[in-house]
C-alpha cells in the first residue's frame, strides 16, 4: 500500500490572484475514490494585481466562482488536517490558489508510474446568478442562476464549448445529477467547457432561439417600453410574484446565449473564447402551439408547470397581449432550418438534438378513425414520430447532429428507462452523454 499525496494542480488567470476557500469535501475520510470523480471543491474569486483596465472586469457577472477536484487515479481518501477549516473560512475565499499545495492523501496498491497521479484534476465552475440576491452558500452551483458553466484543460488546450439550450431531457446529459457538469467531467479528458442555461421562464424552442440572435437592441428596448406600458396601466398594481416573474422574463428576452462569449482560467492561463462551438437542443420543447406577441411579433413559450409561477397581471399579460399559432410538423422543421442557417452565417456553431421517445409501450388504439387529421394534433406518439422524420430529413440537408433516444430508450426498455418520454434513467443518460462527446469529437475535427 502506497500513501500518494493529492496536490492541487497550477491554474493561472492572467493579471489576477486566485483566492480560494477551505476544501468543502464531498466525500468522507477513509473513503474509496474512482479516478476522475470529484471528491471535493473550492468557492474561489479573482482579485487584479496588475493595472485596472476600464470596462466590466473579467467574471464580474459571474457570482459564483467555484472548483472542483478529483483525483487521476483510484483509491482510498486520507484527509490532510486543517485542510477544511469549516465555518465561514470554506466558504469565503481566504488563501491564494499554490500549486504543489497538498490538500490530502490517496491510499493506492501501488506507486503510479504517472509523475502527475497525484496532482489533482480541476473542474472550474461559474455562475451567472439570476439576481445578485439568490446567493446559497453550500453545494457545487447553488442557487438561482440564469447561466451556469463547467470547463477543464489539463494545459494550454483550447476548451471546446458545447451549449445546453433544452429540457429535462437535455439537461440531465449535460449538467447531470448534481447540476454542476461532474458526470461529464467524469467521461471527458479533453478541454472542454459546458455551458447551460434553464428553461424557465422562457423555454428555448427554435424560434425563441432565431429571436434572440436576430433582435437588434432597437428592438429589445421596444419590448421594455411595451410591458412597463403594459404592466404601467393596470388598474391593479402586479404583485411579488409578477414582478419576479416578469424580471426573469426581461432578463432571457435581452439575452443571447448563441452569442455569448468567454474567459476561462485554465492551468495554462486565462483564455478568451467565442460563440459556442456546438448547442444541444430538444425536439421536446418544440410545441405544436407558441405565443406571438401580437403588436411586436417575437414568440413566447412558457412550459405549463413554469407558468404556475406567474402571478395574475402577468397571466393576463401572456392571455392578452400574445396570440396562439399553431405549429404543425413542417412549421417546426422550418424554424429549425432557420437557426441553422442564421449560426452558419454567423458563429458556426453546429447544431445537436435529442429526438423524441415515439412511444411509451402503452398504446391502446386499436382505430384511428374517430380522430381527426391531422393524428400529430392530437396523438403525442405520431407526433413524436413525425417529428423525428423531419429531424432526420433536416440532417439529411443541413448537417444537424441527432442523439437518438427514440433508439436507446426502445434497446434498453422505455418502461423502466423513459417511463413518461422526457425523464431518463442514469443509464439512459450516461449512453446519451457518450453520444453527445462522440458529436464533439467530430466538431474538434
Amino acid at each position: 500500500m502506497t500513501l500518494l499525496p493529492l496536490t492541487l494542480g497550477p491554474l493561472v488567470a492572467s493579471g489576477h490572484s486566485l483566492l480560494r476557500s477551505g476544501v468543502r469535501w464531498m466525500v468522507a475520510d477513509g473513503q474509496y475514490c474512482e479516478a476522475h470523480r470529484p471528491i471535493g471543491y473550492f468557492n474561489v474569486s479573482l482579485e487584479a494585481t496588475g493595472k485596472v483596465t476600464s470596462g466590466q472586469p473579467e467574471f464580474a457577472d459571474e457570482l459564483e466562482l467555484q472548483v472542483a477536484i478529483a483525483p487521476r487515479v483510484s483509491g482510498r481518501l486520507r484527509l490532510a488536517d486543517g485542510k477544511a477549516r469549516g465555518g465561514y473560512l470554506s466558504i469565503r475565499t481566504i488563501e491564494e490558489w499554490q500549486a504543489g499545495d497538498v490538500i490530502g492523501n490517496l491510499e493506492v496498491d501501488e506507486t503510479p508510474e504517472d509523475d502527475r497521479a497525484g496532482e489533482l484534476r480541476t473542474l472550474m465552475l461559474a455562475g451567472r446568478r439570476m439576481t445578485a440576491l439568490a446567493d446559497v452558500h453550500t453545494g457545487l452551483m447553488p442557487g438561482w442562476h440564469s447561466r451556469t458553466r463547467g470547463w477543464w484543460a489539463d494545459g494550454d488546450e483550447k476548451p471546446v464549448t458545447l451549449l445546453c439550450q433544452g429540457v429535462c431531457d437535455a439537461v440531465g446529459v449535460v449538467s447531470g445529477a448534481q447540476t454542476a457538469f461532474t458526470e461529464m467531467f467524469e467521461m471527458e479528458r479533453q478541454a472542454t467547457q459546458m455551458v447551460y442555461v434553464p428553461d424557465h421562464p422562457i423555454a428555448p424552442c427554435a424560434p425563441i432561439l432565431v429571436d434572440q440572435i436576430t433582435r437588434s437592441p432597437a428592438q429589445f428596448e421596444a419590448i421594455l417600453d411595451d410591458a412597463h406600458r403594459y404592466f404601467g396601466d393596470l388598474p391593479q398594481a402586479p404583485g411579488a410574484n409578477d414582478w419576479m416573474f416578469l424580471g426573469a422574463t426581461l432578463q432571457a428576452l435581452g439575452s443571447a446565449p448563441l452569442k455569448d462569449r468567454y474567459s476561462v482560467f485554465t492551468p495554462g492561463g486565462m483564455q478568451h473564447l467565442g460563440p459556442p462551438d456546438a448547442v444541444l437542443m430538444s425536439l421536446a420543447v418544440e410545441p405544436l402551439a407558441i405565443l406571438r406577441h401580437r403588436k411586436l411579433g417575437y414568440h413566447m413559450h412558457v412550459m405549463r408547470h413554469h407558468q404556475a409561477a406567474a402571478g395574475p397581471a402577468v397571466k393576463s399579460w401572456l392571455s392578452n397581449a400574445f396570440e396562439v399559432v399553431k405549429r404543425p410538423v413542417d412549421a417546426i422543421g422550418k424554424d429549425y432550418e432557420m437557426l441553422i442557417d442564421n449560426l452558419a452565417k454567423t458563429s458556426g456553431t453546429r447544431v445537436i438534438a435529442l429526438n423524441r421517445m415515439s412511444t411509451s409501450g402503452h398504446e391502446d388504439i386499436s382505430s384511428y378513425m374517430g380522430f381527426d387529421a391531422p393524428l400529430s394534433a392530437t396523438l403525442s406518439n405520431v407526433a413524436a414520430k413525425e417529428m423525428n422524420l423531419m429531424l432526420d430529413d433536416i440532417a439529411a440537408s443541413k448537417g444537424l447532429d441527432i442523439i437518438d433516444i427514440d433508439a436507446i430508450g426502445a434497446e434498453l426498455g422505455g418502461a423502466e428507462h423513459l417511463p413518461d418520454g422526457i425523464h431518463q434513467s442514469g443509464t439512459l443518460q450516461t449512453i446519451a452523454r457518450q453520444a453527445v462527446l462522440d458529436c464533439l469529437e467530430d466538431v474538434r475535427g
